[in-house]
């Protein structure tokens, strides 16, 4: 009984092998099977085995196989050249210094460089011409006061720049009082009442008709010295070749006496008027 097993077991593993290799055949040819056909054709495998080649392999037409493969031309290649050194313009030739000279060359630049400094310095340094200006000599009336108390008249010279109107300049110099630091004016002393302004002034037939505002009509030191501040007006005016009497006004006004106890301005006064 186990041996019809044993023999049943290997018969059937036997039929499974055959079935199993039949179809591995049967894969191969559908796999190669125009290889295989064209193979029976062309060594006419049948006719030799069995005397005739069947129909469906002297009919069979091997399928078309690329051997090579199609060369496509290419456009014809142009060169490209492309220039990457950049264009130089042609460089004079220079002629070589020989050491010396180049040395000789650069102590004259820096002698010359020098030179130009020394000029410059001495033009900056060198003071602008100043054109000096005319001057004009003007006479002013002071007075000095003697140990005694007396009053005595002192003419003095000042000079000053040229002007259109020098008789304004010397009244406004006489109001403005001696200058203590020219040794001429030393121990001058002016009557003239402070804050005493010269409003305007002009000439008209040898008479000068001079403006002056209020303070000039009252005097602080008192009444007596009126006609000593007019004394000084009057010869400093006079001075003028164009000048021989004086006209006093107030505030544009002309007045008949100057101060309370009234000294006469009613009329013009000469250095006449004084003595």
């Amino acid at each position: 009984m186990a041996e019809r097993n044993t023999k049943n077991r290997n018969t059937g593993l036997a039929v499974a092998v055959f079935l199993l290799f039949a179809l591995v055949l049967v894969i191969l040819f559908f796999v190669k099977k125009d290889q295989i056909m064209t193979n029976f054709k062309e060594t006419n495998f049948f006719e030799r085995v069995v005397g005739k080649t069947p129909d469906f392999v002297e009919n069979h037409v091997p399928a078309a196989t690329n051997t090579s493969e199609e060369k496509i031309p290419l456009p014809e290649e142009v060169p490209l050249t492309i220039n990457l050194e950049p264009e130089v313009a042609p460089v004079k030739k220079v002629e070589e210094e020989t050491p010396s000279e180049v040395i000789r060359k650069e102590e004259q630049k820096a002698e010359e460089k020098a030179v130009e400094k020394v000029v410059e310095k001495k033009e900056e340094s060198k003071p602008a011409a100043v054109t000096p200006k005319a001057q004009i000599e003007l006479q002013l009336c002071f007075i000095t006061i003697d140990s005694d108390g007396s009053i005595s008249r002192k003419m003095v010279k000042r000079s000053v720049e040229k002007n259109d109107s020098p008789l304004t300049t010397s009244i406004n110099l006489l109001m403005a009082g001696p200058n203590t630091s020219l040794a001429s004016e030393k121990d001058c002393h002016s009557l003239i009442p402070g804050g005493s302004k010269l409003l305007s002034a002009r000439v008209q037939n040898g008479v000068a008709y001079l403006n002056f505002n209020d303070s000039f009509e009252f005097n602080p030191d008192g009444d007596g010295y009126l006609s000593t501040q007019l004394m000084q007006v009057v010869y400093t005016a006079t001075t003028f070749s164009t000048v021989t009497s004086v006209q006093f006004l107030i505030e544009g006004e002309k007045r008949e006496y100057l101060g309370s106890e009234g000294q006469w301005i009613g009329s013009p006064l000469s250095r006449s008027s004084f003595n």
